[in-house]
């Protein structure tokens, strides 16, 4: 018997533009709306931190996928999982890919095998940091096709500028994506549920299962020869054990003591004078955060460094880890 039909959203992005953030924020919405979702989290090497800081209550299930690019190293567990998804108990499917995924490698992928995998409609949203839009890199290509093949796209970070700087960098944002629409966490919330009430009414049937690939995109799906796609693997991730409890300022230094090279970087730990819960220090560009993990939440996460770069030294980051921790 065929699953059910289910939608999906793929939230994509560049390193550090806030897709968890995004992520937790619709669960909770979803959650208050008595509806949960299946999530999947696909980083390079330790999806697990992620999954830590998502509140079990708020989605029916949750499972890391820790790989470089989901259609290459890992596309057959991705296939596997999005069916235990697609016949699980959740209402809807999220997918977090990791901030250098080539989406449209992931668009081909459901388009090959849409009939085995009952997710319709495929909708993506692409997570933009405001503060950086108008940066101009080696990897602004890879950026632009995050946005290029999405039908949303989600500002982050917009608090942060002044209202003209903000009105151009929509302005920007539209003018380059003419398929993709400006949405807010609300408006995504309400889209979704419209989809998944309105298969509550008996008169609903099931629309023909489609690629919904824009026809700008479609043009490239042999992704693999593409040297946008072949960019996302330029990075790699490598992960170190870090003692289960640490000082504030050891940590908060060795972060800070990170390479420039290291573009993204998370660490999942206890401090010695906060027992009550785990803390969470993240590496985006040159900018530091903090942020508490309450205590129940996967408790048998270990505790981890993990750093994503383009030309990692791993030997030079575990001197780093050992100098500033265990010195």
């Amino acid at each position: 018997m065929m699953p059910s039909i289910k939608p999906l959203l793929m939230i994509t992005g560049f390193l550090g533009a806030g897709k968890t953030t995004l992520l937790r924020n619709l669960l909770v919405q979803l959650h208050q709306r008595e509806m949960l979702a299946d999530v999947i989290l696909n980083d390079f090497t330790n999806a697990d931190i992620d999954v830590a800081t998502l509140d079990g209550a708020t989605l029916a299930s949750v499972a890391p996928l820790a790989a470089g690019c989901a259609c290459c190293d890992s596309l057959e567990e991705l296939v596997l999982l999005c069916k235990a998804a697609a016949s699980g108990k959740g209402d809807l499917l999220l997918i977090e890919l990791n901030g250098t995924a080539d989406p449209l490698a992931l668009l081909e992928t459901f388009t090959l095998l849409e009939k085995r995998l009952p997710l319709f409609p495929r909708w993506q949203v692409c997570v933009i940091d405001a503060r950086r839009w108008e940066e101009e890199d080696a990897l602004t290509i890879l950026k632009r096709r995050q946005l290029e093949t999405s039908g949303f796209w989600y500002l982050s970070h917009g608090d942060q500028l002044q209202p003209e700087a903000l009105e151009r960098i929509r302005g920007s944002i539209a003018r380059f994506s003419e398929h993709a629409v400006a949405s807010s966490v609300d408006e995504l919330i309400g889209l979704l549920q419209h989809e998944i009430n309105g298969r509550q009414d008996p008169s609903w049937t099931p629309k023909p299962i489609q690629s919904t690939s824009s026809s700008k995109t479609a043009k490239s799906l042999q992704t693999h020869r593409d040297p946008v796609h072949a960019l996302s693997h330029r990075f790699t991730g490598c992960q170190f054990a870090l003692p289960e409890s640490v000082g504030l300022q050891p940590m908060k230094a060795l972060i800070k003591a990170l390479p420039s090279w290291v573009l993204r970087a998370k660490a999942l730990v206890r401090l010695h004078d906060k027992p009550g819960c785990r803390w969470l220090f993240e590496k985006v560009g040159k900018e530091s955060l903090i942020s508490p993990i309450p205590s129940q939440e996967l408790l048998k996460t270990p505790a981890s460094l993990m750093c994503i770069g383009a030309q990692l030294n791993p030997d030079e980051l575990q001197q780093l880890v050992t100098s500033h921790l265990r010195g």
